[in-house]
């Protein structure tokens, strides 16, 4: 596994990273990524329907999440849903109303998950708690067999609107139909 080049703590309060290293994804003659090659991300078992946007990070090393709590984000240098290796997709969870990943963690081994044309098999969902710098550079890789973790926050302090867990679901590629 290759080192991690940032961990990340963003205002949505979801740990992830970007793997130092990670080869570049496919681009147009214009050098822009066609995101449009990577579908959309689909879980039927919880709703989802959602656009994937590529980010990159913030000058304080944060992955530049955006605002909408529809769609799910890549960083656009990491691992592509059916690469080799890991592709890490963060969504956001919303207090206020409806967000693209509120549901995740009903997620059970067994359900499905497309991102455009690949087809994932939900292996694991846990919620986890204060995750070491260590623990986030696991859930990157661009080694091994293809396969997909979705992260958002969990168990917010009303209070204090903090998140106090990140639920992550990890899936394993499923063979082409």
């Amino acid at each position: 596994m290759r080192r991690l080049l940032v961990v990340v703590l963003v205002s949505a309060a979801v740990l992830v990273g970007a793997p130092a290293g990670a080869g570049p994804v496919t681009t147009d003659a214009g050098g822009t990524e066609r995101s449009a090659a990577l579908g959309r991300l689909a879980i039927p078992a919880i709703g989802v329907n959602a656009g994937i946007i590529p980010v990159g990070v913030t000058r304080a090393g944060h992955l530049a999440i955006g605002r909408s709590v529809r769609d799910v984000y890549r960083w656009r240098s990491g691992v592509l849903p059916g690469q080799q290796g890991s592709a890490v997709l963060a969504g956001h969870t919303w207090s206020k109303g409806p967000g693209v990943f509120d549901e995740l963690g009903r997620l059970r081994p067994g359900n499905h998950v497309v991102v455009g044309r690949n087809r994932f098999e939900v292996t694991r969902v846990r919620r986890v708690t204060g995750m070491t710098r260590s623990a986030v550079a696991g859930l990157f890789s661009d080694r091994g067999a293809p396969r997909l973790v979705l992260i958002t926050c969990g168990d917010r302090n009303d209070l204090t609107g903090v998140y106090r867990t990140r639920i992550i679901v990890n899936a394993r590629l499923l063979p082409s139909r």
